[in-house]
């Protein structure tokens, strides 16, 4: 197993992780452990995605962890 193989396996975990425990209610889609998480899981599975040459989901993950680190670092002003 190599490398990137590892950091997708460790990338899904965090993700699922942090999914279900926003769906459960114990962390917000909008807090910081949350956005954290899913960009560094989605980071993670963007690397071995652009490795592979699976484009699709290396643009869906790539996009994902943008997202997240924008929203890091320039959160909302206000709760919608």
């Amino acid at each position: 197993m190599d490398t990137t193989m590892i950091g997708a396996y460790a990338g899904m975990v965090i993700v699922l992780a942090a999914f279900s425990a926003e769906t459960r209610g114990i962390i917000s889609s909008r807090s910081l452990t949350y956005l954290i998480l899913m960009a560094i899981g989605e980071a993670l599975l963007t690397v071995r995605a652009y490795v592979t040459g699976e484009w699709p989901f290396a643009v869906l993950g790539g996009i994902w962890a943008a997202f997240a680190i924008y929203s890091i670092l320039k959160p909302p002003e206000e709760d919608l």
